[in-house]
């Protein structure tokens, strides 16, 4: 585990790398934290949810991000104290687009001034309103998807749309899960008041707020437009299918006339009708397959079938 700490003139910043025994007795030692709250930081696959005590508030931020390798929607667990002076952020598991805003800070005596040197609660929303921002790009990414599967359905590209429709789906319900909560946890930190907290940061979390209802609407849009994508995929197989169960019902009854007569001058019997004239029982099998040829052909290219 690294601790990380940042100091400006109004408060610090301390970055915990990862959870652990050590990350547990970190907190226990030098914080009065909340005994449950640190059992929450300890486990794992938390919730969205905001505790507000009298001396501190305790925040589950989860972000999320789009796993290429596996192809679905995840999201990254940020715990996070906040107190008069302090701003405590703890990583569940790396996350470099946390690591690389802190360094950035870190490294430049602009930005350390230009956040630092107010609340900790500003330095939360510089903070959330980038990683948010950030997974915006999951939005983008499912939206590019859904493209091309609304592509591929119409041009009856019908064998991958129904697995591709599955993967998107499951991004979609994961984005929902993720956000839900959000919304709710952002709105309650809008009408905060604790001392620990100044008042004027009401308008900036509700800036984040109405970024993640943004980010609401689009998900709410792309579960509507996968289920009409659903349907219309699964109505096109059904018009394929049809059709094509109905040409070979048609070239199937058209056969039996040809079968009734194979089976019948394929008995052996000494009087079968025109059993002595090969050639007439040999016409009559060709009029008959052309006529089914014939009609296959008029059907098809007429588009009744």
């Amino acid at each position: 585990m690294a601790i990380q700490e940042l100091t400006g003139k109004k408060g610090r910043w301390i970055y915990i790398d990862s959870v652990n025994e050590e990350t547990e007795n970190y907190l226990k030692d030098n914080f009065k934290f909340h005994t449950l709250d640190i059992e929450d930081v300890m486990s794992e696959q938390q919730r969205p949810k905001l505790d507000v005590y009298k001396y501190y508030l305790f925040l589950i931020a989860i972000f999320p991000y789009y796993d290429q390798e596996n192809r679905r929607t995840r999201g990254l667990e940020v715990d996070i104290f906040i107190t008069g002076d302090t701003l405590i952020t703890i990583s569940q598991k790396p996350f470099p687009a946390f690591e690389n805003f802190f360094n950035k800070i870190a490294q430049s005596a602009k930005f350390k001034k230009m956040w630092l040197d107010k609340s900790p609660s500003f330095i939360l929303y510089k903070l959330m309103e980038k990683l948010f921002r950030e997974s915006y790009a999951v939005i983008d990414l499912i939206d590019n998807q859904i493209g091309r599967v609304e592509d591929n359905v119409y041009e009856n590209e019908l064998k991958s749309v129904a697995h591709d429709l599955a993967y998107i789906r499951r991004s979609v319900l994961t984005l929902r899960r993720i956000l839900d909560p959000q919304r709710f946890t952002l709105a309650t930190m809008t009408n905060i008041n604790r001392d620990f907290i100044p008042q004027e940061m009401g308008d900036y979390f509700d800036n984040i707020h109405d970024y993640i209802e943004k980010m609401w609407v689009e998900v709410e849009n792309f579960k509507d437009m996968i289920d009409g994508l659903h349907w219309t995929n699964e109505s096109l197989i059904s018009q394929h299918t049809n059709r094509v169960i109905s040409i070979l019902t048609f070239i199937s009854v058209g056969l039996m006339p040809l079968t009734l007569l194979a089976g019948i001058y394929g008995m052996n019997l000494s009087r079968l009708p025109l059993a002595d004239k090969p050639t007439v029982v040999f016409g009559l099998f060709g009029l008959i397959a052309l006529m089914t040829i014939f009609l296959v052909f008029v059907i098809v290219r007429n588009r009744k079938v």
